[in-house]
Order: structure tokens, then C-alpha cells, then sequence
């Protein structure tokens, strides 16, 4: 064989490797990539997911009536299922719940408002098959009786830029505690135009002079120190005195008291409200859920609570506002809550 013909079957063979090659690479490239099927939501599984939210907005069995269903357009289900709704829980908002539960599988969903606040009608669907059809009915006769919330945020005030910010955007009426001094004034005003409300505190922590509560001052001081910070702070919806202050243990304390309330203000106790608190979250959560417990007429409740432990507790507090309880400022609710 000559060395011409031997460079020949050289070339040769490296073109057919190379072309080998490519040939390979093109089959990878444009091979369909393997796809997992997504397995079909069954109706048992889309049912507990439905009565589990029932659940959570406290729907109880006994509101839920199932009957066969009569429609031959939907030969698919047997049984449907009429829910009363106590009138006090949103439909639309059990509507959103559900649908936000199964809007990532491969289901459908038609909600049907029958009427303005009338039977809404709702169907879910795997791969275009009815797997469960159910009527909501606000129902007057079973309007849930349960808490009314509120939560006074005590260190407020004391937050960064940041966290004072975030506290403003929180979307509940929620109160915070300011202690008396010039240099709040305005911050405790500015607090109206982002729905939050404010306490004043009497402690042994007030600076300002003119606005200070001491045992040793004359009555006439004690006069003008009252006078001072009610007009300061004419929005404030409730003052509190703390019993561990020296003006509270004092002897002029009845004095002071009396004072305030020829100014139409009423000192609460501070240990007379709800403390929540704990030493990790676990203990955090089981003190709120003792606290604010559903009972079974509807009780009014204040808290005071750091703004870190709200915000550990925020998911419970929508737990809440589920089952019927509603989160209000404390000037709609502090006169009706016992302080005894």
C-alpha cells in the first residue's frame, strides 16, 4: 500500500469518527426530554383538602348536608354537598383559599356567584372530569360568636426606621405605647394617617419636667403635669399607669387619679391586660393560643406584645380572623373589656 493511499484511508477514517461523533451529539441535542407525569388529583384527596379549610374557617359538620347529585351534565360525581356559611365568614374568601390550594396541579376550577351575597357554586375539575361540586350558603342564623382582638405593640417606638416602617404597614388597627415627652408629639399624631392608634403610658420613664408624676410634687404641679399631656396628646385612645411606678405606689396616687378624671380620662392597670410573651417561639404560640381561645359568646380581648413576638404570631392571628374572630382597634373595644 503506498503512502498516498494509507494518508487517504487516514483522512477517511477521522471524517467518519468525526461525523460519528456529531451524529451523537445532534440525537442528545434533540432528544425530548424525559417528562414526569403529573399524577391526577383523586376526588377523596380533593375532598380532604376542601373540608380542611371548612375546618379552618369553622365550618362544622354538622353545616354541611350531602345529597345525590341530580345534573346529568355531571355524571362523573355522585354526591354533592351544600355548605352553610356563617354569615360573618367572607364566601369569596373560602373561594380564593381553595382555589390558590389547587391552582399549581392540574385542575380546573369554576366558582358561580348565584346572587349578590347569594349561593355561590363551585366545581373542580381533574383533566376536564367534575371530581367535586359543592354550594356555599351564607347562612344569618349561624353568625359566629367569637373574640374580638386587639394588640397594643409596646416598644413601638423604640423600633429602627425600618421596623417603625414595617409596623405602619401591618393592614390591622393595632395601638402602640408612647410615653409622654415633647420630642413624640409628632410622631404620635402622624400615626392616624396609617389607621394606628396610640396609649399613653404613665411610668417613671417620663423625661420631660412638665410632664412628669412625682410623689413629692405639690398638688398644683401634679395638676399641670396631667393638664400638659392631656392636651399634648389629645388622640391618645387609653391611658395606662404601670403599678411597679413610683406615682402608683405613692400615697398621691388616688390624687392623681381623681385629676385625670375631672380631664374625662380613665387610668387602666397595666397588669389588668393580656401579656403575651415568651422564651421561644413553641412557648410564644401556646401562649397566644391559651389567651385569645375560642369561647363560645364573644369576649373582648387587648394584648400587649412586642413588635418581634406579632410578628411570630401573625399566622395564628389569621388562623384566627378564619373562625370568626375580628381584629379591632382598642377604642372600639376598651370600655367593654373587664378590668376587675
Amino acid at each position: 500500500m503506498t503512502i498516498q493511499k494509507q494518508k487517504l484511508i487516514s483522512i477517511l477514517f477521522t471524517a467518519a469518527v468525526i461525523l460519528l461523533v456529531l451524529n451523537v451529539a445532534v440525537d442528545r441535542i434533540n432528544k425530548p426530554k424525559k417528562v414526569n407525569p403529573v399524577s391526577e388529583l383523586t376526588s377523596s384527596k380533593i375532598e380532604i383538602d376542601f373540608f380542611t379549610i371548612l375546618e379552618e374557617y369553622g365550618i362544622e359538620p354538622k353545616w354541611v348536608k350531602r345529597k345525590k347529585s341530580k345534573s346529568d351534565l355531571y355524571d362523573s360525581v355522585k354526591i354533592e354537598y351544600e355548605v352553610k356559611v356563617p354569615f360573618d365568614v367572607p364566601v369569596p374568601l373560602i373561594i380564593k383559599e381553595i382555589n390558590s390550594k389547587f391552582e399549581k396541579d392540574i385542575t380546573g376550577f369554576v366558582a358561580n356567584e348565584k346572587k349578590f351575597f347569594g349561593k355561590t357554586e363551585m366545581r373542580i375539575y381533574t383533566n376536564e372530569v367534575l371530581k367535586l361540586k359543592a354550594t356555599l350558603i351564607p347562612d344569618k342564623s349561624i353568625v359566629q360568636r367569637k373574640n374580638n382582638l386587639s394588640f397594643i405593640i409596646n416598644d413601638a417606638f423604640n423600633l429602627g426606621d425600618k421596623d417603625f416602617s414595617d409596623f405602619l404597614k401591618i393592614p390591622y388597627p393595632l395601638s402602640c405605647i408612647v410615653i409622654p415627652g415633647k420630642e413624640v408629639i409628632f410622631k404620635a399624631d402622624s400615626l392616624k394617617d396609617y389607621s394606628k392608634e396610640y396609649v399613653i403610658m404613665l411610668n417613671d420613664d417620663i423625661q420631660e419636667s412638665k410632664m412628669k408624676l412625682k410623689p413629692e410634687f405639690t398638688q398644683e404641679i401634679l395638676n399641670q403635669a396631667a393638664g400638659n399631656i392631656s392636651s399634648a396628646f389629645k388622640d391618645a385612645k387609653a391611658y395606662i399607669v404601670d403599678e411597679n411606678s413610683v406615682i402608683y405606689k405613692s400615697k398621691i396616687f388616688n390624687y392623681v387619679k381623681n385629676k385625670f378624671k375631672d380631664l374625662q380620662i380613665n387610668l387602666y392597670p397595666k397588669s389588668k391586660f393580656l401579656q403575651i410573651a415568651g422564651k421561644d417561639s413553641t412557648e410564644l404560640h401556646r401562649n397566644f393560643e391559651k389567651l385569645s381561645g375560642d369561647t363560645n359568646t364573644t369576649s373582648n380581648k387587648i394584648f400587649f406584645i412586642t413588635f418581634d413576638d406579632f410578628n411570630r404570631i401573625e399566622k395564628k392571628i389569621a388562623d384566627l380572623r378564619k373562625r370568626g374572630n375580628k381584629i379591632i382597634s382598642v377604642s372600639k373595644q376598651i370600655k367593654f373589656v373587664s378590668f376587675r
